[in-house]
């Protein structure tokens, strides 16, 4: 007896008490059966939608966190691939010339180690175009100096393109100093070339009515 669902067990003893004496006892045990296995179904159902609905949140919340550190591509080259500085410039943000305060081109090099002509923007050399030039300025001795240069260059080739460009600043079309970046970009990629002059922080004697110019120019790599 103890072998016996306890549905039908429960029935069996009506049956014996005369409770259910006229009435269809086995069609009512089996409609009873059948709809205490569909309650069980449809509990292990609803388990098993939670645990899902509840897994899927979880990683829906990884996926989203991991996206938040997606390193940037080359259409937003900082110089630190994957940096996630507030203060980074994207080379899109980066186009034509900004700067507060004049400058103008020259076309003279004034360093013995270039081995291209004196470029400005739109020009192209050793197959990467300079498409934007932000100047920064800050105090110095005079009042404020440029002290850095952010030059965007493109690849356009179909090539990968490595070269060595250098940025020389002019101080009444004299030369003050030049640096060079080696630099790798990709067919169709940007390239930002942060050049710094700390001669300004150094206490260097500059005119304060002086003009200021500019080029860029490629060097040899080091």
């Amino acid at each position: 007896m103890s072998d016996i669902d306890p549905l039908i067990r429960r029935e069996l003893q009506w049956m014996a008490l005369g409770v259910l004496e006229n009435k269809d006892l086995a069609s009512i045990i089996v409609a009873k059966a059948k709809r205490r296995r569909l309650r069980r179904i449809a509990i292990v159902l609803a388990s098993i939608f939670a645990v899902t609905a509840i897994s899927g949140g979880i990683y829906a919340v990884f996926l989203n966190k991991s996206s938040s550190i997606t390193i940037v591509g080359d259409s937003a080259n900082t110089g630190a691939t994957g940096s996630r500085d507030s203060a980074a410039v994207a080379a899109q943000q980066i186009s034509g010339l900004i700067s507060d305060y004049p400058i103008t081109w020259e076309q003279s090099i004034g360093d013995l180690g270039a081995i291209s002509k004196a470029a400005g923007l739109g020009d192209t050399l050793g197959g990467l175009t300079a498409t934007g030039l932000k100047v920064q300025w800050t105090r110095c001795s005079i009042g404020v100096c440029p002290t850095t240069w952010i030059l965007n260059v493109k690849n356009n080739t179909e090539d990968i393109v490595s070269t060595a460009p250098a940025l020389m600043i002019y101080v009444d079309h004299g030369p003050l100093t030049s640096s060079s970046r080696p630099v790798t970009v990709t067919s169709g990629s940007t390239a930002l070339l942060v050049f710094t002059f700390p001669e300004f922080a150094k206490g260097l004697t500059v005119s304060a009515n002086s003009t200021w110019q500019w080029n860029w120019f490629l060097t040899v790599p080091r």
